[in-house]
């Protein structure tokens, strides 16, 4: 008997290991599926069941061009757990609750602040269907309110609260993304701390403003940045290339538009309990604002100035953290890849020698013109 060509047998193979795998998959046509949008974590008023998670689920509609305005419905419920309300709600739809699309996850300031970040993670990070890649944020008062509000102009396709995360919408200093890999990441990670952007409704003109953070660290109170220190951290931390940075010195008050910024830290080992943090900033420009004439020749001036004001700032931020004993920049972390883990500092001892550091930083300046006036 001749013997089947090797081409065939692993064709035939094949053939019989996707008739069984296929054979053991569940298969659910996509109209008996909703998808959700956005998740939103909140305390309730409810002490047997503290967590309150409400759903933004997308309404399925024929046609995008079709819809005037977008369409949206709401699931909400309480449980003792995260998991149990999700079970809950899944019981008042006809269809599975798919959570594969879902982008954006806003936990509510009152669940933060009672320090339920463990919770949260574990019950974020062992769901399959929630992506790694989703933005996570604080929603100021609540999420539940957050994920409820359409602002006027919003699209049927696209929920605008995506455009401020995904980086094809606006671009802004004030804006810090964080997707949930970060998140867990950073919340795991001695040697570092996750700062998450704040989400709050203005209410008068119905949008969102985003221009504020909150930094957060395993049995620590929250620190919340202001909008110039969340542009500072951004600019640190090499997460945004366009800036503005108002300079009032010797009498000039002008408006920096910075379009490139280079930073680099590193922390400098004195002796086994002395560090120094070592920060070098580049930032390069043009004037984009000024209260007086300002012309090309005096460049050499205002650039001092920029230097002068800069470095106050930047070094005024590092200062605040490491009274506050916040590490959002990772020096943390580049300090354990120096040092051999048996002989590094505890985290106790590294958090008192990283307080008492010394911050050694210079910027470079580099405003190339003073604009274009007509």
């Amino acid at each position: 008997m001749k013997r089947l060509p090797r081409k065939i047998k692993g064709t035939i193979l094949l053939f019989v290991l996707g008739s069984v795998l296929l054979s053991g998959c569940a298969f659910k046509d996509i109209d008996k599926s909703v998808f959700v949008a956005m998740i939103a974590l909140d305390v309730s008023e409810d002490e047997d069941k503290p967590y309150k998670v409400t759903l933004k689920l997308y309404e399925p509609t024929g046609s995008f061009n079709e819809a005037t305005e977008p369409q949206y419905s709401y699931l909400s419920e309480n449980g003792e757990t995260l998991s149990e309300a999700i079970r809950m709600m899944e019981s008042y739809s006809d269809k599975e609750l798919e959570f594969g699309h879902s982008k954006l996850i806003i936990l509510g300031e009152e669940l933060v602040k009672d320090n339920k970040n463990k919770e949260i993670l574990d019950f974020l990070l062992r769901r399959p269907d929630i992506q790694m890649i989703s933005w996570i944020t604080v929603g100021r008062p609540n999420a539940e309110e957050i994920i409820k509000m359409i602002p006027q102009g919003e699209s049927a396709a696209y929920p605008e609260l995506f455009n401020y995360f995904d980086s094809n919408g606006t671009t802004t200093p004030y804006i810090v993304t964080t997707h949930l890999f970060e998140f867990r990441r950073n919340m795991k990670e001695s040697g570092i701390d996750s700062v998450l952007p704040i989400i709050e409704i203005n209410h008068e003109d119905q949008h969102f403003e985003v221009n504020k953070s909150l930094l957060l660290a395993i049995n620590k109170e929250p620190l919340e940045l202001n909008s110039l220190d969340t542009s500072i951290y951004n600019m640190l931390s090499r997460s945004v290339k366009h800036a503005n940075l108002l300079i009032k010195e010797d009498g000039d008050h002008f408006i920096a538009n910075i379009d490139t910024v280079k930073s680099k830290y590193n922390v400098n080992i004195k002796n086994p309990s002395e560090i120094q943090l070592d920060i070098n900033i580049s930032l390069y420009g043009s004037i984009a604002e000024s209260h007086k004439p300002m012309i090309n020749k005096d460049l050499p001036q205002y650039n001092e100035e920029l230097k002068k004001e800069s470095e106050e700032k930047f070094k005024g931020f590092i200062t605040e953290m490491k009274k506050h004993g916040y590490d959002p920049l990772g020096f943390g972390i580049d300090y354990k890849a120096k040092v051999l883990h048996n002989r590094r500092m505890t985290d106790e001892e590294w958090m008192e020698a990283y307080k008492k550091a010394k911050v050694n930083l210079t910027v470079k300046p580099g405003i190339k013109s003073t604009g274009s006036i007509q």
